[in-house]
């Protein structure tokens, strides 16, 4: 499977190491500036759309992550395709492994704003759950809760984007595979392989960072 999908496979891990330092960097920036932070989740993050109790040490660190994280998904992708086909993959695997990895630079940006979206909702909800307690006191506002439902739509329409865009790109292979006698289910297995694969990588990924994130407001 040679098709045109996406750019060569060194173009899209070309950005992992850098995008793995920038996240680490990011984190270790936020666990750092949290040390002059208040102690308490409710007083760094007080006000939903708002700097004023956050420390800057603190925002500049998410940002970092949130870039890196960006900036690292073509590779992640390109990696979880390569390990599907490590070894002496079967039909199967080897056809799954083989489209992620072409694949990744056309889809693995818009994946990786799905993840930094994921992982800050998560650590948001969960420093505003420790902080508004029973009464409620921070609760998110109507206006917060718009914006964040809007960017949300918004890069879930651009991974889909992205994802028809590739699924188109990679029309050709489909249909020679098809008039070579491979049967459907072999390509509807392949792409299930594909979506839990991912998965499997990018949800641990996510939760990992969230935790992260939120660890130096447990205080």
């Amino acid at each position: 499977m040679t098709g045109p999908v996406g750019p060569r496979p060194h173009h899209a891990t070309s950005g992992l190491p850098w995008g793995i330092a920038l996240t680490a960097a990011g984190l270790a920036l936020q666990t750092y500036a949290s040390g002059d932070a208040p102690p308490r989740p409710d007083a760094v993050f007080a006000v939903p759309g708002r700097l004023d109790g956050n420390p800057p040490g603190v925002v500049g660190g998410w940002a970092l992550a949130a870039i890196g994280l960006v900036l690292a998904g073509p590779g992640l992708i390109h990696l979880c395709g390569a390990l599907l086909a490590v070894g002496r993959p079967g039909v199967l695997r080897l056809l799954a492994g083989r489209v992620l990895q072409q694949e990744a630079g056309l889809i693995g940006r818009p994946v990786g704003v799905l993840c930094v979206l994921g992982s800050a909702a998560y650590t948001v909800l969960e420093l505003y759950g420790r902080a508004s307690g029973p009464s409620g006191a921070h609760a998110f506002g109507p206006l917060t809760g718009l914006g964040a439902a809007l960017v949300t739509l918004c890069a879930a329409a651009t991974t889909v984007t992205a994802v028809l865009e590739a699924r188109s790109a990679r029309g050709r292979t489909t249909a020679a595979l098809l008039r070579l006698g491979a049967p459907a289910r072999l390509l509807r297995g392949a792409a299930a392989l594909r979506a839990t694969a991912l998965l499997a990588l990018l949800v641990p990924l996510v939760w990992v960072v969230a935790h992260l994130t939120a660890m130096p407001f447990r205080r």
